[in-house]
């Protein structure tokens, strides 16, 4: 694009606040420089999910910010609120959300100045900061703007079908694996066996939080630091009226809640991946945790999974609770950035967090 053309786009183009009325236009665009199709499928993009996304979260609305020409979106950038607990005390943070310009348009600084408005309007908003998910393009972006990176998220995988994985990401090497599928099957069927619960404990699937949700989190929500706030009206926004599809697992010990798991199944590779996508349990109870995390893979197995992963960060006590309940081969690293004026010292801390793919957005 020559000099003259980049002076008149940036003369022509036109920014504004998000409204309801861009939902479709945005669910476009970015489906559109999606990837999703047979192979891959995380979450949905269609209007009726930015409808719940943007304007129906219990934290407020998004602040999000479009650029347009001719009439069409060829840019967005949001921020979606999140009602926190740092250290005891109630904050509003933000995610950064659906990051997207139209590649007929990228290079003319759009973004920075979609950025610089969404930030502009979340402060003015209460938010104290946010944190970031990146990919790998905007990566470098929130690095030059200053992000601050304390730690580092990965994957942790068990493989149900160890055929189906191989073959997934290593064609070639789908017969090997077959054979090896088949020498490991009996310890496989030992290994795989519907785990048993201790006496009083019971596990059932959910389709509601109520009020016992609510006193979960007030018992166990105190032993993290660092936490969206997992009550009930959070958890029935985020995971019953989401458009997506999820399962829920309650763990109880002699009738009463002692935790909560949320499963999904997505496409990676065009395979069936089950994922962890939260917990609400008491900090640093490995009995709870094993026994959620045990009968979450028990559940996506019979879903069909190839696959099982959660996120955990690198290092901390739930990525070690992880392996000893299976999932223990590192399947990918995720960069996990902080606005650089996040002051609050338990921030920083990766042990302080209690952090889920449920907190991305992205599943």
């Amino acid at each position: 694009m020559d000099a003259d053309t980049r002076e008149r786009l940036a003369r022509e183009i036109e920014f504004h606040d998000l409204t309801v009325d861009d939902l479709e236009e945005i669910s476009g665009l970015i489906t559109g420089m999606s990837r999703d199709g047979e192979s891959l499928r995380l979450r949905d993009k269609s209007a009726a999910y930015y409808r719940w996304m943007y304007f129906e979260n219990p934290a407020g609305q998004a602040f999000g910010c479009l650029a347009r020409h001719e009439g069409r979106v060829v840019c967005s950038f949001a921020v979606a609120p999140k009602a926190m607990q740092v250290d005891g005390r109630r904050v509003l943070l933000g995610k950064t959300m659906d990051m997207f310009t139209h590649p007929d348009y990228q290079g003319l600084g759009l973004m920075g100045r979609c950025a610089d408005q969404v930030f502009a309007r979340a402060r003015e908003g209460g938010l104290e900061g946010w944190y970031v998910t990146p990919s790998v393009n905007s990566y470098p972006i929130f690095k030059r703007w200053g992000y601050r990176e304390d730690f580092v998220l990965h994957f942790r995988a068990r493989p149900l079908d160890v055929a189906a994985t191989v073959a997934s990401v290593r064609p070639r090497a789908g017969r090997w694996a077959s054979a090896a599928s088949r020498a490991v099957a009996p310890l496989a069927r030992l290994l795989d066996r519907t785990p048993r619960l201790p006496a009083g404990w019971s596990v059932a699937e959910e389709d509601t939080f109520g009020p016992e949700v609510d006193d979960l989190w007030r018992r166990v929500g105190g032993g993290y630091r660092v936490a969206i706030v997992r009550d009930a009206g959070y958890l029935r926004w985020r995971y019953s009226d989401n458009p997506d599809d999820y399962a829920v697992l309650a763990l109880r010990r002699d009738g009463v809640l002692r935790g909560l798991a949320v499963l999904k199944v997505t496409v990676r590779h065009g395979l069936a991946v089950g994922e962890v996508v939260d917990v609400v349990a008491p900090a640093r109870d490995a009995r709870t945790w094993g026994l959620l995390l045990r009968h979450a893979v028990d559940v996506l197995r019979r879903r069909g999974c190839a696959v099982v992963e959660a996120w955990a960060i690198r290092g901390t006590w739930v990525d070690r609770r992880l392996i000893r309940s299976g999932l223990a081969i590192p399947r990918a690293t995720l960069p996990f950035l902080l606005s650089p004026d996040l002051g609050e010292p338990a921030v920083h801390d990766p042990e302080a967090w209690l952090l889920s793919q449920g907190d991305g957005n992205d599943v």
